[in-house]
């Protein structure tokens, strides 16, 4: 017979095509996820110490601050990597950033290196996202729909991609995601490109002015938004991981003018001062493009930059809100948190890529079902730890090695830390911080070394004085590292 394949006699047998012997109908099982929901919000650029509930009475987050409620606030989280796609592939892999193989924004997350979100998926769990994800940041393509095959390949099965902050104004000739799609149907694409990449280059990169967007086409409002909508209408039938992924407060910090009008005239903090001496070339040759900035700049910045998180906490608000109306909220983990912090003028700094504690420690909050813990804790996590939290919250298998710690321990009040240290890297420099001193060695420039009890504003380098303390905390940081196989 014609096109008669080889093997249609044991195919009609019923007989197993599979090497190794037979298999029963009880050798497969059903996938069913076991565990609660878990809602994990995520800013960019936001700072630890930019939070009500971390001691700011300039910024108004009442709702992410409703957390503590029935939650833990970590206040010494740091990034694994003070860099965008560093850090969240460092989340998505539970290693550190140099192993999972990003070490800047411009590489691709490595296809054969597993993702919590695949695990969840594995494990029956619907895997949404909305925003940017990073973890093929320098393709700049996301599709209409924000949907492309390789985000399945990820883990997600509900994903809605988009561009970042600044890279959403790139014009690439069509629009690359699903928000520029918006802007351009809206008729407002050329104004908002305009806007950052003539208007605003005519200032410095610190410069605050109110978005040209109306509100409701600012991109955090879209982000939360779609949301919003993905939690009104998602089935209860599965539990859910679902990833919200805001663009803000990352610079240009641009609040909507409902929201840059409620601190126009709100008195800021002062910025830490410091000098070159005892930093790195680095340190000094950054320094200096900042040198002819008044206090007045800064505060504007600043107040652009409080408008803005208090936009992402309302949409928290409404967040919650529905999770509450559905009956939904006692059944899901809530996570706060951010990739990287922001300088925002500290050390005559702005923005990441520092390990100075404005850019390297982050917001970390976790409320909801099984935290039994409540207030705050000092323990010594790390953000990649989220991905064996999540992974234990689910009662699901990681699919591959993790160096991260699981905060569950530490939730359910059972441990008070999971390390005796942190590290952070970035390409050619790292750090250690052991709870109070903290090293910082490049691979160009000084060792730094701080006593975070005795200046916690980190002015005066300490190496001088304490070499061998120096020594020993770089020979415990390349231990670890050695250790775990970085």
């Amino acid at each position: 017979m014609a096109n008669r394949p080889a093997n249609a006699a044991q195919l009609e047998a019923g007989k197993p095509l599979l090497k190794g012997g037979e298999v029963g109908p009880d050798d497969v099982k059903p996938i069913r996820g076991k565990g609660p929901n878990i809602l994990m919000i995520m800013s960019d650029q936001h700072r630890a110490d930019w939070l009500g509930c971390a001691g700011a009475d300039w910024v108004n987050t009442p709702h992410i601050d409703s957390l503590l409620k029935e939650g833990l606030l970590f206040r010494r989280a740091i990034c694994n990597f003070p860099l965008c796609a560093p850090s969240r592939a460092a989340l998505a892999s539970g290693l550190r950033a140099g192993r999972a193989g990003v070490m800047g924004n411009e590489y691709i997350y490595p296809y054969n290196v597993p993702t919590y979100y695949q695990a969840l998926r594995a494990a029956g769990y619907r895997v949404g996202c909305v925003g940017k994800t990073d973890l093929h940041k320098k393709d700049h393509w996301e599709g209409e729909n924000g949907d492309r095959p390789l985000m399945y390949h990820l883990g997600f099965t509900d994903p809605y991609e988009l561009e970042g902050k600044q890279t959403a104004a790139i014009d690439h000739g069509k629009p690359a995601c699903p928000y520029q799609h918006y802007l351009v149907k809206e008729g407002l694409f050329e104004k908002f490109s305009h806007d950052y990449n003539v208007a605003r280059k005519e200032y410095p990169r610190r410069y605050g002015a109110d978005s040209v967007l109306p509100l409701e086409a600012y991109e955090d409002a879209f982000v939360g938004n779609h949301a919003c909508r993905f939690l009104e209408t998602v089935s209860d039938e599965s539990p859910w991981h679902y990833f919200v992924s805001f663009v803000g407060p990352h610079n240009p910090w641009d609040a909507p003018k409902e929201y840059a009008d409620k601190y126009r005239n709100a008195k800021m903090p002062e910025a830490i001062a410091d000098s070159p001496e005892s930093k790195s070339e680095k340190f000094a040759r950054i320094t200096k493009r900042h040198k002819d900035m008044t206090r007045e700049d800064l505060v504007n910045s600043m107040r652009h930059y409080a408008g803005m998180i208090t936009l992402i906490d309302d949409y928290v608000g409404r967040m919650l809100d529905i999770l509450e109306k559905r009956g939904m909220r006692e059944n899901t983990v809530v996570i706060y948190c951010s990739d990287h912090g922001e300088m925002m003028g500290d050390h005559g700094l702005f923005f990441k890529s520092w390990f100075y504690e404005a850019s390297v420690r982050v917001p970390l909050l976790v409320s909801g079902p099984g935290v039994k813990a409540r207030g705050t804790s000092d323990a010594l996590v790390e953000l990649h730890d989220l991905a064996p939290t999540c992974l234990e919250m689910a009662q699901a298998e990681a699919l591959g090695a993790m160096t991260a710690k699981s905060l569950v321990p530490l939730l359910r009040g059972e441990n008070e830390s999971t390390r005796d240290c942190q590290i952070s890297e970035m390409r050619g420099s790292r750090m250690v911080f052991d709870g109070r001193y903290k090293m910082i060695e490049e691979s160009a420039g000084p060792v730094e070394l701080y006593d975070l009890e005795a200046d916690p504003r980190e002015l005066s380098n300490a190496v001088g004085k304490e070499p061998q303390r120096a020594a020993r905390m770089g020979r415990l940081l390349a231990d670890i590292l050695q250790a775990e196989g970085t």
